[in-house]
């Protein structure tokens, strides 16, 4: 929990001093609307879709694919770079039959993984490059995140036989993305998106899980949601009066 507070400080520290650098270098837009994703503003949004516990071992033997959810908050530094933040939230079950790495103390007469299934949820800060024309704009990024990364059987939080430790634990981790957006013609602060995605987590501890489940998590995903873009201040409106003529 420490270190994910630390890693969402260092997000918002960076994020903050990109945005004093823009502002401090952008022209005066007073007197021009403001539309779409330009340098200086910021957007909120959110996404579904699916993802797929791929690797490794014990996480992905067996792996159903299930709904993920991530929120994003960016900001826009120029034309060709853009920073992300996003809480992240994903799950998996497992097919049923497939051979469990130990047995559950809770549930000795168990071999098989039918009931346990895996979440990871926490948050992802990325550096992004962007390009594309028009209404279209593409982005690739990736960087650092923090997940915690939870076992349950029978939503009960998995014991290991050895260590008798809970199977629950904060690890650092990595993502990475390349999506598409588009802007609504009419809407054009509203974009709709799509985005395939890589998450994981290095959930290795040998001297609290040597039984089983102890190696890194990672999933692939595909996702589609929408992004409204916004100033972060409202730009002044152009003052008609004129001044009085000296007497």
């Amino acid at each position: 929990m420490i270190h994910r507070v630390r890693l969402a400080g260092v997000a918002v520290v960076l994020l903050l001093a990109s945005v004093s650098v823009v502002r401090a270098q952008a022209p005066d837009t007073t007197v021009t609307k403001r539309e779409g994703a330009l340098p200086g503003r910021g957007s909120v949004g959110g996404q579904v879709g699916v993802s797929y516990f791929y690797a490794e071992k014990d996480y992905s033997n067996g792996a159903m694919p299930r709904f993920s959810f991530a929120g994003h908050f960016r900001y826009v530094i120029n034309k060709g770079w853009q920073w992300q933040v996003s809480p992240y939230y994903t799950w998996s079950a497992y097919a049923v039959g497939t051979q469990a790495p130990f047995v559950d103390p809770n549930f000795p007469d168990e071999t098989e993984k039918d009931f346990h299934l895996t979440q990871i949820v926490g948050a992802s800060s990325q550096i992004q490059k962007v390009w594309g024309k028009g209404r279209t704009r593409w982005h690739a990024g990736g960087g650092p995140a923090v997940y915690r990364v939870v076992v349950q059987n029978h939503r009960k939080v998995l014991k290991d036989p050895v260590t008798d430790r809970l199977h629950q634990g904060t690890y650092m981790g990595a993502t990475a993305e390349i999506g598409a957006e588009r802007h609504l013609k009419k809407l054009n602060n509203t974009s709709l998106e799509y985005v395939f995605a890589w998450q994981t987590a290095f959930a290795k501890r040998d001297d609290q899980f040597p039984s089983g489940y102890n190696s890194s998590v990672s999933a692939i995903e595909f996702r589609f949601g929408a992004h409204y873009y916004f100033d972060f201040k409202k730009p002044k409106a152009p003052d008609s009066r004129k001044a009085a003529p000296s007497k």
